[in-house]
């Protein structure tokens, strides 16, 4: 839900990947500009384009890692119900083994502390079992 319209979603990840590519396309034109180039096709090609500053990439850019890291998780959880080993998904995040479980034990924590409601516990907790999906 957005402040501004409570039925509203809050952007989601192509958004802030939009606002993200129309400031590096900006910048590129901008540099046309600065550089000599074709000044009309460049002033063309910007007004073409939404507005998006290097603060509005960067709020994008945090928006969007917040997002990923955030729902990672659940994509956790999912690869171990798949069979991948503790190892294996800790080499996907470029992190150990033991970081990839303490990383997920600490997210599950969060989700039985604050939606306990939501959450589903015992699936959460066999995903981190070693007996489980590590052969």
């Amino acid at each position: 839900m957005t402040e501004n319209n409570p039925l509203q979603m809050p952007p989601d990840l192509p958004e802030y990947i939009g606002v993200w590519s129309t400031y590096q396309q900006r910048a590129v034109w901008g540099r046309v500009i600065a550089r000599g180039g074709n000044e009309a096709i460049a002033l063309h090609a910007l007004s073409e384009l939404p507005d998006a500053s290097a603060l509005d990439a960067l709020k994008a850019n945090r928006a969007a890692v917040d997002l990923l890291v955030g729902r990672r998780w659940y994509v956790m959880e999912e690869a171990r119900e798949a069979g991948a080993t503790w190892e294996a998904i800790g080499d996907a995040l470029g992190i150990t083994k033991q970081g990839a479980q303490d990383y997920y034990r600490r997210q599950i924590e969060k989700q039985e502390t604050f939606l306990s409601d939501l959450h589903d516990t015992t699936r959460a907790r066999a995903a981190l079992d070693e007996g489980g999906c590590d052969h």
